[in-house]
């Protein structure tokens, strides 16, 4: 069959068909239209996105030079960032020199060590009372958890007797985890 002779069936099918040929005509050419525009740009950028993927994937196995570790040797690498029992002293300077720095007076401390059954990390308790102005006790909050990462601020409790009054009273209480050491 020639190109003429399907149009000019096509062209007597929609006369006999009337409107109805016509709609599904229109339907048709929308579908058709829909997965130029749409559906084949779709196709492509699940491509590349793939692509992209893939390439991700190779560069995650190697960071930094390094074969990627499984779980179980990230969760020791993790685990053997965390200072040893003996390095409490150590600790407890710095937090004394920090608090020296912002001006801050530190009268006495209470300490308690807390080991859980089972538990890979040993938890050093440290509770101060603090006396000082808003920012000077922020700053050393901010500063002490920059130079001890294994601390964690537990509680800050702080009050001010009056509005008029510069300075607050508080306690703070910090955790400091530390290598289980048998």
């Amino acid at each position: 069959m020639s190109v003429g002779a399907v149009r000019t069936r096509i062209a007597y099918l929609l006369l006999r068909g009337g409107w109805p040929a016509w709609l599904g005509l229109l339907c048709l050419a929308a579908v058709i239209g829909y997965c130029v525009l749409e559906v084949l740009p779709a196709f492509n950028r699940l491509a590349e996105v793939r692509e992209r993927k893939e390439m991700l994937t190779v560069q995650q196995a190697t960071v930094g030079g390094t074969v990627r570790r499984s779980a179980p040797q990230q969760l020791e690498d993790f685990y053997r960032d965390f200072p040893v029992g003996t390095t409490v002293p150590d600790v407890l300077a710095g937090i004394n020199q920090i608090a020296l720095d912002q001006q801050l007076a530190l009268e006495f401390g209470e300490y308690s060590m807390g080991r859980e059954q089972g538990a890979r990390l040993d938890q050093f308790r440290i509770t101060l009372p603090i006396k000082g102005h808003y920012v000077q006790v922020r700053k050393f909050i901010a500063q002490v958890m920059i130079a001890h990462p294994a601390l964690a601020l537990e509680i800050l409790s702080v009050r001010r007797e009056k509005v008029s009054q510069e300075g607050i009273e508080g306690r703070i209480v910090f955790s400091l985890f530390l290598e289980h050491s048998p």
